[in-house]
């Protein structure tokens, strides 16, 4: 049972717990009556989680189906009996706290909760342990998530959007850092060696294979989504390469779209639309041409309509399109 034990030993720490409780709460806001509604009221997830999570798993098996709490698309027989298929695969303990751990170790703001699938669970914690370190995770009275200032900060950039695939794309970026300097640790002469060897090769060695998965879920109470992006180093070959050679200070697909986004607030929700939907298919391995010519008109239609205000130009431009060419 290696996703039980591996969730185990996560929650063991009572930092982990009070950060996973976030998570749970919102998971299981359906819940209105029982068990996970009492501790709801009382405010104890975080010192019940492992209840919580005990009760999430047998209720899954016993009913011999999933939930919202546990796989956010679920949709109950009861809400949509015309939409629920006869002989389903009945879930496994093992399937269950394997889903669990995706979502309850996964790095969140807001509503979004973004995880790293098929990577050793070291190489992942030493990533989880590294943004504790820097108060990228960030704690006041409770855990709030994701400090994105923070996160702007050691990326280089001064402003994202902030949609689940831009979240997405954030946290991928900051793996990306984050091996960067693993690699200049573990191989002084690391922009030799991926010179020589390749990205790829180096990345192998490092513990990040083929199957690596991005996994994007929002937990909205109202419209619970998740999405499966597989195939992620070829992404991240493509596009961090210059970036972990020490080529760029900053990855040139962030620096580009960062100065895409407009973040003026009668302007935000149709950029972020916009952007949404293109790193949606930038993720996999798709340059959407309509919806970039769309961000670069939006663009140029506000700079020139906001006179009063300097325009901010686009960044690194010529080296994502030479990405793309």
């Amino acid at each position: 049972m290696r996703y039980e034990s591996l969730l185990n030993d996560f929650l063991r720490d009572e930092q982990n717990r009070r950060y996973s409780a976030n998570i749970i709460d919102k998971l299981t806001f359906q819940h209105k009556l029982g068990l996970i509604n009492q501790i709801r009221r009382e405010r104890g997830f975080a010192e019940r989680i492992q209840e919580v999570i005990e009760f999430l798993v047998n209720d899954a098996i016993n009913k011999k189906r999933y939930t919202a709490s546990i796989l956010p698309t679920i949709v109950s027989p009861n809400q949509a009996p015309n939409f629920w298929f006869r002989d389903e695969k009945e879930p496994t303990r093992e399937e269950v706290y394997r889903l669990l751990y995706m979502l309850l170790t996964g790095l969140y703001h807001g509503n979004c909760v973004v995880n790293l699938d098929n990577v050793d669970a070291s190489i992942l914690n030493e990533f989880r342990n590294s943004l504790v370190k820097k108060s990228i995770i960030r704690e006041y009275e409770a855990f709030i998530g994701i400090d994105v200032k923070k996160m702007f900060q050691e990326l280089d950039i001064r402003r994202f959007p902030l949609t689940e695939f831009g979240f997405s794309l954030l946290i991928l970026s900051h793996f990306a850092s984050w091996l960067r300097d693993r690699a200049s640790r573990i191989y002084p002469d690391h922009m030799q060696k991926i010179k020589e060897m390749g990205l790829t090769n180096v990345l192998s060695e490092m513990g990040v294979e083929e199957t690596i998965t991005l996994v994007t879920c929002n937990i909205l109470r109202q419209k619970k989504e998740m999405y499966i992006t597989p195939r992620l180093k070829d992404f991240m070959v493509k596009w961090y390469e210059d970036f972990m050679a020490e080529k760029q200070s900053s990855p040139c697909i962030l620096s580009f779209l960062s100065s895409l986004y407009v973040n003026h607030k009668d302007y935000r929700e149709m950029s972020e639309k916009l952007m949404n939907k293109f790193i949606y298919y930038l993720l996999r391995g798709y340059v959407n041409g309509e919806l970039l010519v769309d961000m670069i008109n939006f663009k140029t239609r506000f700079e020139l309509k906001e006179k009063a205000r300097r325009p901010f130009p686009l960044y690194k431009a010529n080296e994502f399109l030479a990405k793309i060419g």
